[in-house]
């Protein structure tokens, strides 16, 4: 398994192949694109925070990672009229000329605009797309694209019986979590949306305090750290059991972070990756990762886990 890193910057791309990374995604919009498509976001996250500065930079990056891919991003889950041409057009550029390896895409009409092109081998599909069984997998690979990012809501029973031959799989294992399903939400996926708004909870009168909290975890439990780690949903005690489907890669999530915050993520998630590569299952993986980020009682009764089915028949959780 690789451990796929988000940056948004040259300079990022030393410090997080020193602490582990194996492979890089990022974003970028178009140039001039806020000219024609001014509230269309080409990917997912705010690209005032997120975005690569631009093209030079991103073929700094592209440069710097070699000989490990870097991934870019054009998954917003849906574009206005005209930007699909602009993008397919972008996406070439992308990948013949700045050398990006791939390209993560969510949105129907452009999915199969780039496959049309001949383009299926370098693309990704994105969480966004919702692909949560092996009839939609089985549609994806027919494709021929290279990759599906699955959703994170999905249990590890539900990845076993999805992750058919003939693809990489990609699956969520740090950082950021979501109220909602994403593929079937049409918000911008960002702090202080409606989602994570307490006055929802609070609206009957009768807040409840364990929605609250739940909210809280996925919403990296308040953007805090402990020990300079971030404190959010993790998925790296189902490794193990991950490796076994045959998952490809493990997402990092935070474009957005801070260099530091996404370091220590990575530096966390290989530290667990070299325990599971040498045996080590859950109870190890748990007490690794708890004795370098601290906060034990975050992983009491699984509440930052992507998987929590990982302790299905364990005697205790915690």
């Amino acid at each position: 398994m690789k451990i796929l890193a988000p940056l948004r910057s040259p300079e990022e791309v030393r410090p997080l192949l020193a602490e582990g990374a194996h492979e890089f995604y990022c974003g970028l919009t178009p140039p001039g694109w806020e000219y024609s498509f001014r509230q269309a976001w080409v990917h997912r996250r705010n690209p005032r925070s997120a975005d690569v500065p631009g093209l030079e930079e991103l073929r700094q990056i592209v440069q710097l990672a070699r000989p490990r891919p870097v991934y870019a991003t054009l998954n917003a889950p849906a574009y206005p009229a005209g930007a699909v041409p602009r993008l397919v057009e972008f996406g070439r550029l992308l990948l013949d000329e700045v050398g990006v390896a791939a390209l993560i895409v969510a949105e129907w009409e452009l999915l199969l605009a780039l496959c049309e092109q001949g383009l299926g081998p370098r693309l990704h599909v994105s969480s966004l797309a919702s692909c949560r069984n092996p009839g939609a997998a089985a549609l994806y690979r027919s494709l021929g694209v290279a990759r599906v990012i699955l959703p994170r809501q999905m249990t590890l029973r539900e990845i076993e019986e999805t992750a058919i031959p003939g693809l990489e799989w990609e699956v969520f294992a740090l950082n950021d979590g979501c109220v909602f399903e994403e593929g079937i939400c049409a918000t911008t996926h960002a702090f202080g949306t409606f989602c994570m708004d307490d006055r929802l909870a609070a609206s009957s009168g009768r807040p409840d305090r364990r929605y609250e909290f739940w909210k809280w975890t996925l919403n990296n439990c308040g953007c805090q750290t402990s020990r300079g780690y971030t404190l959010g949903p993790c998925g790296l005690c189902a490794l193990p059991r991950l490796a076994r489907i045959g998952v490809e890669s493990l997402k990092v999530v935070g474009r957005e972070a801070s260099l530091a915050r996404k370091a220590a993520s990575v530096r966390l998630a290989a530290v667990a990756l070299k325990h599971a590569e040498r045996g080590a299952g859950p109870d190890d993986i748990r007490a690794s990762v708890v004795s370098m980020r601290g906060a034990p009682e975050l992983c009491q009764n699984a509440h930052l886990c992507y998987y929590p089915d990982v302790w299905a028949g364990e005697p205790r959780l915690c």
